[in-house]
């Protein structure tokens, strides 16, 4: 499958919100982000951005695909499984419901999993970047 410009301009995107997330926590310890705003509301903000790009991603390969709209996030993750371009949802469903919680649940993110999802789960989108780039 050949993808257009949009969706690799997308995939730079993810990359640098991955990295600068990764640079800015890097020397970061969990009692220092519990106790700064500013980094848990940094770290909220960067991880919700990767999520849309994935999703945005996910509907725009269905679309050049002809496979349908999904009616959730979860279900567009899934339809890139049945059509070979991604191995697993279950990261990517995880990571959708994660921005569900960000986007809808905000008053309550507890900052321990945010912290946990920023420093060891950014993997998780760069695994997607690379089933994604594996197709061109």
């Amino acid at each position: 499958m050949r993808y257009n410009g949009g969706i690799q301009r997308k995939l730079a995107l993810l990359n640098a919100q991955v990295l600068k997330l990764e640079e800015s926590l890097k020397e970061v310890s969990l009692s220092e982000f519990q106790e700064s705003w500013i980094l848990r509301s940094m770290a909220e903000r960067a991880l919700q951005v990767a999520a849309e790009i994935l999703i945005d991603i996910a509907e725009r390969i269905m679309a050049l695909e002809n496979a349908g709209p999904a009616a959730t996030a979860a279900e567009a993750m899934e339809a890139l499984v049945r059509l070979g371009v991604l191995k697993s949802a279950q990261p990517y469903i995880n990571i959708t419901r994660f921005r569900n919680l960000i986007v809808h649940q905000y008053e309550e993110i507890d900052p321990v999993i945010l912290f946990d999802l920023a420093k060891k789960r950014l993997g998780d989108f760069r695994t997607f970047r690379d089933e994604i780039d594996a197709l061109d």
